[in-house]
This record gives C-alpha cells, structure tokens and sequence, in this order.
C-alpha cells in the first residue's frame, strides 16, 4: 500500500494551494467611491472604486465551500477562474482530498491597475494573509510545501503573499477575480505586507 500521494495528486494539490490560501479581504458588500466625468452621462470609475469593488469579492469566494464546485453562473468569477476551481475540485475529489483549515487576512494592497489591458481593465492586488489551509487525504495529512518544491508543508499557521487578479466586464462598474498566484521569495519579500 503506497504511503506518499502520487505525482499526480502532489501536483493536484499543489495546484490548488496556489488558489486555495486567500480569504476575506473587506467586509463591504458594495464599492462606495465613484466619479462622474464631465464629458458624459456614464460614470467613470477610478481606482479607489475598483479596489473596494475587488476587495469585496472576497467575502464572497470564501464564504464558497472549498470542497464544492462553483457554478457555472457565478457573477464574481469569471469563467477561467471558475473553469480552473472546478478543474482542481474535480482532480480533489478523484484523490478524496478535502480541504480543512481558515486564513485571516492581514492586509491588502493595490498592486496594479491598468484600464488599458488586452480585453479590457485588469486590476491586482498583494493579499497578505495567515493560513491554517491543510489537504486531508481520509486521516492522512498529505499537505505540501509550495516554496519548497512540494516537500511536506510544516505544521502551524505561515504567511502568504498572493497577487489577486480581477477584471471587470463593464467597464469598471463591477468586477470579477480571474487569478490567484501565491507568490515566493524576492517577489514575495517585495509586496507591501505586514504580517500578522
């Protein structure tokens, strides 16, 4: 009987640590801050704006059953991001890995906004977070170290630094997380965190 997961299931869940890491950034249900251009009725939304707007998704994406898929129709997540969850639930799940664990969230920074991105504006942000996530295989904790190429993840709560990435299908006015890169070494130590 093998005692160690499989490269597949080492791969699997690695996969899903990258996304799996992140929580609650604020507790607002709605953006606040607007502006209103001159030349026209439609109004123009600013950075400031979007950042809420992104920050409140999170709420949202956590409060979502790791151990479930998404839906189709989810209006927070666009669908390569859906696409991607749904992906790792089902190779999860194969495996009978199951995710247990909470992430209280530090702080949250803007890491860049550009309206002028291929397809529209992309927004991202650093998400400094403190992460008790571990992967569960029936009683066998099979939990690997994604800064330390795959070896066994050591017990207790770590930091973490992931560059979340949202887009927005209306110009601005309401937004979706695309990606979630969990990032390690010199990029990590350059994000403006402070960890709790």
């Amino acid at each position: 009987m093998r005692t160690t997961p499989s490269r597949t299931l080492q791969a699997t869940v690695c996969a899903i640590t990258l996304i799996g890491l992140t929580a609650c950034g604020s507790d607002s249900d709605a953006p606040t801050s607007t502006s209103t251009s001159s030349s026209s009725a439609e109004p123009t939304y600013d950075d400031d704006y979007a950042f809420e707007a992104a920050q409140a998704i999170e709420p949202k994406r956590r409060a979502h059953d790791p151990n479930t898929k998404l839906s189709e129709d989810t209006p927070w997540a666009t669908k390569d991001y859906i696409d991607l969850v749904n992906s790792n639930y089902t190779a999860m799940k194969k495996e009978g890995v199951v995710e247990k664990g909470t992430v209280k969230v530090n702080s949250t920074h803007l890491a860049k906004s550009d309206p002028d991105a291929p397809g529209g504006w992309d927004l991202t942000l650093y998400q400094c977070s403190t992460s008790t996530i571990r992967y569960f295989k029936g009683d066998k904790d099979i939990t690997t170290d994604p800064k330390n190429d795959g070896a066994p993840l050591p017990k207790g709560p770590r930091d973490n630094v992931h560059l979340l990435t949202f887009h927005t299908p209306d110009q601005g006015k309401t937004w979706q997380i695309d990606d979630v890169q969990l990032l390690t070494g010199k990029k990590a130590a350059e994000a403006p965190c402070e960890q709790g």
